[in-house]
């Protein structure tokens, strides 16, 4: 394994010091660009966040050490995000999730006209996922799937 440097090398030890199983992967190149093929105020949006966002009536997310690999669809216009994450404490993020999960920003964002449309759902993970397989090889590819049916240009990307 290669050595890291700074807050990459913490990230390291530290996860490997809770977890020593943890399957560490490493990509040596970045993902292909992509050029947005519309002007921004025309593009439909979408948010894909990994603050464990979810509203009611969903399950929320696991919160055991196994983490969670699946995901929630979250309707654009839903009024209530709640919050269900292992790896940071919630509680300040309840009072405005938008500061984890920024769907009533797109929305405003859309109203201005700065984007074209905010994509009818939004999707949510939870970011602690210590065996990666499954979010690589089956709910990340069927997210995908679904960002490919709503027609959106655009995907914001929002870790937590």
């Amino acid at each position: 394994m290669a050595r890291y440097r700074g807050f990459a090398q913490l990230e390291y030890e530290t996860v490997l010091g809770f977890y020593p199983s943890f399957e560490w992967r490493v990509f040596e190149e970045p993902s292909a660009r992509h050029p947005l093929s519309v002007p921004l105020d025309r593009a439909r949006v979408a948010l894909v966040g990994t603050a464990g966002a979810y509203v009611p009536g969903q399950r929320p997310f696991s919160l055991g050490n196994e983490g969670d690999p699946s995901f929630r669809e979250i309707p654009s216009d839903a009024e209530e995000i709640r919050l269900a994450h292992v790896g940071y404490d919630t509680r300040r993020a309840r009072r405005d999730p938008d500061v984890v999960f920024p769907l009533a920003l797109l929305s405003r964002l859309a109203a201005e006209g700065v984007i074209g449309e905010l994509a009818p759902r939004a999707f949510a993970f939870m970011g602690y996922v210590p065996d990666a397989g499954p979010l690589l090889e089956e709910t990340g590819p069927a997210v995908a799937r679904e960002l490919l049916a709503d027609a959106v240009d655009l995907v914001l990307l929002v870790p937590a």
